[in-house]
């Protein structure tokens, strides 16, 4: 079994060696869901990813669904993001 304590304390010292903003190790766990169903990552490989024992709590629980909307809204703001934004 994993000591939540020193796994939450080395995973702010990751954070912090990066020089990142500060985020909870759960939200960190729902970024990742979200961004592998979002790549389209097959279920069972994220369910290995984010250390789950069944696939039931990987689909909902910590993924989130991306559609089709959902992708032509990040392309666009990538597109505006990656461009200047005044001009």
């Amino acid at each position: 079994m994993t000591d939540p304590v020193g796994s939450s304390r080395s995973f702010s010292s990751l954070v912090n060696r990066a020089g990142v903003r500060r985020i909870t190790v759960r939200l960190a766990r729902h970024t990742c869901g979200t961004l592998l169903a979002f790549l389209k990552v097959h279920p069972m490989v994220a369910q290995v990813v984010l250390r789950h024992s069944q696939i039931s709590k990987t689909m909902d629980v910590w993924t989130h669904v991306v559609g089709s909307d959902e992708r032509e809204a990040v392309t666009l703001l990538a597109g505006l993001l990656e461009g200047p934004l005044i001009g």
